[in-house]
């Protein structure tokens, strides 16, 4: 789903907002003019419910989650076995993949079961769900997640 946003006009870099009314006739490429492109376009399907946060740690490395990088949660989206989400357990935030294997519930920081965390019959509150993550590139982050 794409939804359409105003994005404020850059006179500086923009064409002109309707050059049939400057020159007298409209141009034959209007055809194939194309929006500007806003990232929340793409990664944002509930703005309401949508939330913005920082990894402050490397633990979910595995994932892709360096230090530094934003993690878009959608609080709209159904959480299940095999996502990744936000919770707050022990009064800590933590990111982690949540893993339910019959009665028993993970919280795993890659797909080995030696790095989960065994949270059956513990209060757990789930913020919601990863849905994207934006990792800025520079020469010193050179990840390779566990999914290359």
């Amino acid at each position: 789903m794409t939804r359409e946003m105003e994005i404020p006009r850059d006179v500086s870099i923009d064409a002109l907002d309707n050059p049939g009314r400057v020159t007298g006739f409209i141009s034959p490429a209007e055809d194939y003019k194309q929006r500007r492109l806003h990232i929340a376009q793409k990664i944002v399907n509930d703005p309401t419910n949508t939330f913005y946060f920082e990894a402050d740690d490397e633990q979910m490395r595995y994932f892709g989650i360096l230090k530094g990088s934003i993690i878009i949660v959608d609080k709209s989206v159904k959480v299940s076995s095999g996502m990744l989400i936000v919770c707050c357990v022990d009064d800590e935030w933590l990111t982690r993949k949540l893993l339910i294997n019959g009665e028993n519930t993970y919280l795993c920081i890659n797909d080995s079961m030696d790095a989960c965390l065994n949270i059956t019959g513990k209060k757990i509150t789930v913020f919601g769900a990863v849905t994207w993550t934006c990792l800025p590139h520079s020469k010193n982050n050179n990840v390779r997640t566990g999914r290359l």
